[in-house]
């Protein structure tokens, strides 16, 4: 088993639109998008072809083989060959790492699910914190930021497939497609773009920026917009302890996603697409930092998705320990960890699964409300179990004795009209009992605050 380091860096891969336009080079004019698109994809399936025969001992017989004209067949593809399309769902798990040269290398410093709804063109992402305890097949519990570090110790390429595996049981969806990227190749790939456009939201000052042999730099930016080389957009990406808002993971994960808003838009300018030379280098840098499942034809399928994909109001799923949110933090064995709250994953999802349908989307927003009444003489009864579903990120507005202390079994009403079939779930497994939402006492109507959403009245099976 490869040793624990748990670095603190992130890279991330999704962005909403900066807040007003850049200065980089005008558009494509639509007349001419589709011959460069097709000048581009058969540029780069000439570079992979020739890349192989040049660097590799590949010869120039076997690259004109059979298989080679085979796979020029992917141009005339229809566009549903993509795994995921039967379902209007197309998911890619996107992964960094640090790579050699840097501490745990193949600790993967950010995990993201980025989900395609072909027919609409919406796209959706999630951030999975590295910190968030998972079942890694194998192995047992871990963070999941170690997956991919057990998953290489057995062969090389051999960590993206475990981390998928674990991704796909944990959350309950399937992967069809992963990527994984290490530093130097984010810096490279920016590089040979000739940096990017970025727009800073607030100055910050990061004075615990990870430097090698886990020593500490001073990273600073300045709010507005500015053209950011690799190292620089690196710093931007990672920086978690900066001050004046942006030390939070939130705050991180949208300047992440502004990078790579950046290097998509860098990508389809004009000046960039007429550049043979351009992608050439850039094929070169990707090829080598780059990890992936995704075949050279699936490449024209992918642009032509993309080509209108919905990159300007992305639908987004927080997971994160704040007020309301579906982890919690705790320590074991020393070590800062996430859990769900409420024991496991069902809430969350419920939520990512349904994040392309606007009404389910927002039926788990909001903070929901307990009272706590204690219907037996177990002194301590109520705020024990006030603090467990505390634990689970519900609120609770009062705790109290029942007017009569004789009751052997626990009962919950559902007071609020408000759709919590998630949350009626989650209490009835814990408790093991049905919800009521009839014959409610009259006690309880006539008492309860009106924005409550549930009461409970513990019985004496709450503590065995």
């Amino acid at each position: 088993m490869p040793e624990y380091i748990d670095e603190e860096s992130k890279i991330n891969f999704l962005e909403k639109a900066p807040p007003e336009k850049s200065d980089k080079i005008a558009p494509i004019k639509t007349a001419g998008k589709f011959f460069i698109y097709a000048m581009v994809f058969l540029a780069i399936t000439f570079f992979v072809f020739t890349y192989k025969v040049f660097l590799t001992d590949t010869s120039l017989g076997e690259m004109f083989s059979t298989k080679f004209f085979k796979q020029l067949n992917f141009f005339n593809s229809p566009a549903d060959t993509l795994r995921g399309m039967p379902e209007d769902r197309i998911n890619i798990l996107l992964s960094g790492i640090g790579g050699a040269g840097h501490d745990g290398p193949y600790l993967t410093d950010t995990i993201l699910i980025a989900s395609i709804k072909p027919s609409t063109k919406q796209v959706a992402m999630m951030s999975i914190p590295r910190d968030l305890m998972v079942e890694v097949p194998g192995y047992g519990s871990w963070k999941i930021n170690n997956a991919n570090a057990f998953g290489e110790s057995n062969g090389e390429g051999e960590g993206t497939k475990l981390l998928q595996q674990v991704v796909e049981n944990t959350f309950q969806i399937p992967i069809h497609y992963s990527a994984r990227i290490d530093f130097s190749g984010f810096e490279q790939i920016i590089d040979d773009l000739g940096g990017v456009k970025v727009y800073v939201d607030k100055s910050f000052t990061d004075y615990n920026y990870p430097a090698p042999e886990f020593k500490y730099q001073v990273v600073s930016f300045e709010r507005g917009w500015q053209t950011m080389d690799g190292s620089t957009a690196l710093k931007f990406a990672r920086s978690r302890h900066g001050n004046n808002g942006e030390g939070s993971d939130f705050a991180r994960s949208k300047r992440q996603q502004k990078i790579l808003q950046a290097v998509k838009d860098r990508i389809f300018s004009y000046n960039f697409l007429l550049s043979p030379t351009k992608i050439t280098k850039l094929y070169k840098g990707v090829s080598k930092h780059i990890a992936t499942d995704i075949e050279i034809s699936d490449l024209v399928d992918f642009a032509k998705i993309a080509e209108n994909l919905d990159t300007k109001n992305i639908l987004s799923v927080t997971v994160d320990d704040s007020p309301g949110g579906f982890l919690y933090a705790d320590n074991i064995g020393g070590s800062f960890v996430l859990l769900p709250r409420g024991g496991d994953y069902a809430q969350l999802n419920e939520q990512w699964k349904n994040v392309f349908t606007p009404k389910l989307n927002a039926a788990t927003t909001g903070v929901v409300k307990f009272e706590i009444k204690n219907g037996t003489t177990i002194s301590g009864l109520a705020s024990r179990n006030a603090e467990a579903l505390k634990t689970m990120g519900y609120r609770i507005t009062d705790i109290a004795n029942a007017p009569l202390q004789n009751y052997e079994k626990t009962e919950i009403y559902k007071i609020s009209s408000r759709d919590l079939a998630t949350e009626v779930g989650l209490l009835e497994k814990k408790y093991s009992l049905a919800i009521k939402t009839a014959n409610i006492p009259s006690w309880i109507s006539d008492t309860v605050a009106p924005d409550v959403d549930f009461v409970i009245i513990l019985g004496k099976d709450s503590a065995e």
